[in-house]
C-alpha cells in the first residue's frame, strides 16, 4: 500500500524542520491560522506530484532566507522518495536514491487526492480542471493512457504551430492523423472511467446528500467532438486556420455534474457542494482501490469548514472505510478528534494527533485506538 511511514520537511514555507511518523490511518494536524498546517499538507502534495497546490513559483515555497526546500518520505514498504526545490537550478526528484525520469514516475508511487478550497474548481472552474481530475483516474488504472496522451499532445502542439504559420494541408496531414488515432484511444479510456465514476459516485451522493439528490444526480462525459474526429478536423480546417488552433479533439473534453436539469454548482449550497466534492473524490479513490488494490492518500485542508457535526462524521466514516491514509487539518482538534478516535477504534485503524504552532509540529497522541 502507498502509505507514508516517515516524512521529513526542511525549510518549506514557515516549517524549519519537521520529522514525523504518520499513522497508516487518520492523521490530524491542528493549530491556529498561519501555524503551518496547510504547509505540511503542501509538502506531502509536492512529494507525491512534484508540484505545489499553491502555485508554481519557487521563492514563496522556500523559507525566507534559505536557498532550498526539501521533502523526504519513506513508505511502509520501504520506498524512499525525495524532492528538492532551489532558488536556482532545476527541481530534483529521487526515487530510491535514483533520479526520477519524469513526474509520471513519481506520481505512480503515491496516488494522492486533495480536498481544499480550490477543489470546488472541479465543479465551478474551466473544463481543464475536470479533464485533469478525470485523467488522474485513468492514468492510475490504464498504463497505456499516458503514452496515448503524450502522443496526442505532441500532435496537437505541432498541428497548432503549423496552423499559426499557415501551413499547407499536406503539412498538417500527419499530425491530424496522429491526433485522431490517439484521441480515439483516449476517448475510450475516458468514457469507460467516467461511467464507472458515475456509478460509484451515485452511491456516495446518496450517503452524503440523501436519496433525493442521488435520484437527480447525473454525470455526463463530453468527449470534445461530434463525429469521426479525423473527418471533423478536416471539415473544421477553415475555422482552425482562422483561430490558429485545433478546435475539436480530446483537449476539449469535459465532465458535467448535474442535479436534475441544472449544473450541481448552480443549485447546491456551499456546504452541499463540499459534500458533493467529497463524494466525488471518495468515489475516485474507491475506483483506484478496486482496479489496483492500492489505497489512495487523501489530503483534506480544513474539513470542518462549511460542514456541521453530523456531516463531518459521515465524511470521516467514508474515508475510514477506504482504509487508506488520511491527513486532515483543522483549527480546533475538538471538531474532529473524538469522531476520528471512534471511527479508528471501530475499524481497527491507527490514529495520530499533531499540534502545529509557528511551523513546529509535535505529536500529541500516537498509536492504535
Amino acid at each position: 500500500m502507498p502509505t507514508l511511514a516517515k516524512l521529513v520537511v526542511t525549510d518549506l514555507r514557515n516549517i524549519i524542520e519537521a520529522d514525523i511518523r504518520p499513522a497508516s490511518g487518520f492523521n490530524i494536524f491542528y493549530g491556529g491560522n498561519g501555524s503551518g498546517k496547510t504547509s505540511l499538507l503542501e509538502a506531502i502534495f509536492l512529494l507525491a506530484l512534484g508540484r505545489s497546490f499553491r502555485g508554481h513559483q519557487q521563492k514563496p515555497l522556500i523559507r525566507e532566507g534559505e536557498k532550498q526546500a526539501t521533502v523526504f518520505g519513506e513508505t511502509q514498504d520501504g520506498l524512499m522518495l525525495g524532492i528538492q526545490r532551489s532558488l536556482r537550478g532545476p527541481q530534483l526528484i529521487r526515487i530510491d536514491g535514483k533520479k526520477a525520469e519524469s513526474l509520471a514516475e513519481l506520481t505512480r508511487c503515491l496516488p494522492l487526492l486533495l480536498i481544499n478550497t480550490d477543489t470546488f474548481l472541479v465543479l465551478e472552474g474551466a473544463p481543464r480542471e475536470r479533464r485533469r481530475f478525470l485523467d488522474w483516474g485513468v492514468f492510475h488504472v490504464e498504463h497505456s493512457f499516458l503514452t496515448c496522451w503524450r502522443q496526442a499532445r505532441l500532435a496537437l502542439l505541432n498541428r497548432n504551430n503549423l496552423l499559426k504559420n499557415d501551413a499547407s494541408k499536406a503539412e498538417l496531414e500527419p499530425w491530424t492523423r496522429a491526433l485522431s488515432k490517439n484521441a480515439e484511444m483516449i476517448d475510450q479510456f475516458r468514457a469507460e472511467h467516467a461511467e464507472l465514476l458515475r456509478m460509484e459516485m451515485k452511491s456516495k451522493v446518496q450517503e452524503l446528500l440523501g436519496t433525493q439528490f442521488a435520484e437527480k444526480f447525473a454525470l455526463e462525459y463530453i468527449r470534445g467532438w461530434d463525429k469521426d474526429l479525423y473527418q471533423q478536423i478536416q471539415s473544421d480546417l477553415p475555422k482552425d486556420r482562422k483561430y490558429g488552433h485545433t478546435t475539436s479533439g480530446p483537449q476539449k473534453a469535459d465532465l458535467r455534474f448535474k442535479v436534475g436539469a441544472y449544473n450541481a454548482a448552480e443549485v447546491l449550497s456551499r456546504g452541499q457542494l463540499k459534500l458533493f466534492v467529497c463524494a466525488l473524490k471518495i468515489a475516485q479513490g474507491k475506483l483506484l482501490q478496486k482496479a489496483t488494490q492500492k489505497s489512495c492518500i487523501f489530503l483534506i485542508d480544513d474539513l470542518p469548514a462549511e460542514l456541521d457535526k453530523s456531516n463531518i462524521t459521515k465524511v470521516c466514516r467514508m474515508f475510514g472505510e477506504l482504509e487508506g491514509q488520511v491527513f486532515l487539518s483543522c483549527i480546533d482538534q475538538q471538531s474532529l478528534d473524538r469522531d476520528i478516535q471512534n471511527i479508528s477504534m471501530d475499524q481497527g485503524q491507527e490514529y495520530r494527533l499533531f499540534h502545529v504552532k509557528h511551523g513546529i509540529i509535535k505529536a500529541q497522541f500516537s498509536g492504535s485506538v
